[in-house]
């Protein structure tokens, strides 16, 4: 049986870049009954440390992305 990993961050839920609008508002309390399917799994992005950051983007990125309003 094949999983699906669905990824998800809650600043996708704030109007930003990634997003259109507000559109994923209601996430991921929307996912509740998808994710009672073993077939689905959500992944959501822990606090890590600058340094852990740094091991796979610039300083240059770092500092683009605090300057961002996301």
């Amino acid at each position: 049986m094949a999983k699906v990993g669905i990824f998800y961050h809650q600043s996708f839920s704030r109007r930003s870049y990634l997003t259109v609008g507000r559109r994923l508002a209601d996430f991921p309390a929307a996912l509740d009954q998808l994710l009672q399917d073993e077939r689905f799994q959500l992944h959501t992005s822990p606090v890590v440390s600058d340094a852990l950051i740094l091991k796979v983007h610039t300083q240059e990125l770092i500092e683009e992305v605090d300057q961002d309003l996301l």
